[in-house]
């Protein structure tokens, strides 16, 4: 669980490192089960798919969705209950996991991610950041560091809706930016409206995160509408979803560490515990913010 300490960090800063939620026979099944999504990727089997292409015309694996559907380990670790407590602990409302993927930075990839924030918060006309929390959660699966292009966060900037990063020199915002390094098992909490890059990978190694996007229903209806579908959302299926990731836990005797203070019921996941974030927490953040970099 989360101290208190830990979620005044993240409401301060825009991320959050939990190092070490995974491990064991769970992180094991992940990284075989990325391999092939990784491998289909790379051959082009299957759908949802994505690729960079180069000027060249050469292209390499970036990326895939709809990564539930794939193999049963990736439901079950979105279930993990050290991982559902403290988004719990973060959000301070009812939650469901919407959005699945896996992300790949492939060794000489040399493929740099420009600053930016994610959607919304790309939109000019965003000047406001949603009174409640939006992170996406990373569940790392191999070592990212700066020498094999991790990412780059600007802490503190998440709170101002969006943020103009036209015309600021690159190298003035990486030297106030944070390099986000994580290892196996490590879970990064990032939010969208967090100014983001990373300079690519000149290494010899690949890292992968299994990522996932859990949304308070508020937080859904105003910034991913198309995101609700009639099998994932806040209905009776998005919910039967969400009772199959735990009911898989328990098929895989994934159940070592399964006592939790999060229950599931008609609104989502709800953290039941202290400490925890008050609702609509944001909203009492943003006055006082600093300007924008």
């Amino acid at each position: 669980m989360l101290s208190q300490a830990q979620l005044d960090q993240f409401h301060r800063e825009g991320f959050l490192v939990i190092r070490q939620v995974f491990g064991g026979d769970e992180l094991e099944l992940l990284r075989l089960a990325a391999d092939r999504v990784e491998g289909d990727g790379i051959a082009g089997r299957g759908e949802h798919h994505h690729h960079h292409t180069f000027a060249s015309g050469a292209k390499v694996y970036r990326r895939s969705e709809r990564i539930w559907d794939r193999d049963a380990i990736f439901l079950a670790a979105t279930a993990h209950p050290r991982l559902l407590e403290a988004i719990g602990q973060c959000l301070g409302h009812a939650f469901l996991p919407i959005a699945d993927s896996l992300s790949c930075n492939a060794r000489f990839a040399k493929i740099p991610d420009p600053w930016h924030q994610d959607p919304p918060y790309g939109d000019p006309g965003r000047q406001q950041t949603f009174a409640i929390p939006n992170f996406d959660t990373g569940i790392y699966l191999d070592h990212a560091t700066v020498e094999n292009g991790c990412l780059w966060g600007l802490p503190g900037h998440h709170l101002q809706g969006h943020v103009d990063l036209g015309g600021q020199a690159e190298e003035e915002l990486y030297s106030r930016a944070r390099p986000l390094e994580l290892s196996p098992g490590d879970v990064l909490f990032q939010c969208p409206s967090l100014p983001r890059a990373s300079r690519g990978n000149t290494s010899p190694r690949t890292w992968r995160v299994f990522q996932v996007r859990y949304l308070a229903r508020e937080v859904l209806a105003d910034g991913y509408p198309d995101w609700q579908t009639p099998e994932r959302g806040f209905n009776a299926r998005g919910l039967n979803l969400a009772q199959r990731m735990l009911q898989l836990r328990r098929s895989l005797d994934l159940l070592e560490s399964d006592s939790t203070q999060v229950n599931l019921g008609q609104d989502g996941f709800t953290f039941t515990g202290r400490p925890c974030t008050p609702p609509r927490h944001w909203e009492t953040l943003i006055s006082p913010f600093p300007a924008a970099p």
